[in-house]
């Protein structure tokens, strides 16, 4: 029961992560192009483009992040892996799994924190609060550690079930 609700708090908050990374990509994108046509076919600046742009990337860049840990996209060194038993090949797989979710976790101090320290400045050209795009980073920490947490809950049925199993 409780793992079938898991499964569809992570099926719609990837939905949700994969909506709003879209629509972010597409504003980062939009922003830059109409800071081009201002520059070079209008002959005039828009200042605002470029801060634009920086806070779709900042949020695009961190909800992907936690597409990938989601995912399991993120780089790796398989060299150790294969001269492991399987045995300790799953240990290893667990330290790194819970090496991630204290990242995640971590993500989520420091980032409170920056906000906290950013609170009150405002971006130079349009003035949208900072910890606007400061917020991105302590968000990504909580979809990371859920996600992590996740495949540390799936690793014993994995496990009993064989390297084939899906995660």
């Amino acid at each position: 029961m409780a793992r079938k609700l898991l499964d569809q708090i992570d099926l719609w908050l990837t939905r949700l992560i994969q909506i709003l990374a879209v629509a972010v990509t597409v504003v980062m994108v939009a922003s830059l192009l109409t800071g081009v046509v201002y520059r070079y076919i209008l002959q005039s600046s828009a200042s605002w483009s470029g801060e634009v742009a920086l806070l779709a990337f900042t949020w695009m860049v961190f909800l992907t992040a936690a597409l990938m840990v989601r995912d399991e996209g993120h780089v790796r060194i398989d060299i150790i892996e294969k001269v492991l038993s399987p045995a300790l090949n799953f240990l290893l797989s667990q330290i790194i799994w819970v090496a991630i979710v204290f990242t995640g976790l971590f993500m989520v101090w420091t980032g409170l924190n920056f906000i906290d320290f950013t609170t009150g400045q405002h971006s130079p050209a349009i003035r949208y609060p900072i910890w606007l795009r400061s917020s991105a980073f302590p968000v990504s920490g909580v979809f990371i550690a859920f996600y992590a947490l996740r495949k540390l809950s799936r690793a014993p049925q994995k496990r009993a079930a064989g390297p084939e199993a899906p995660s």
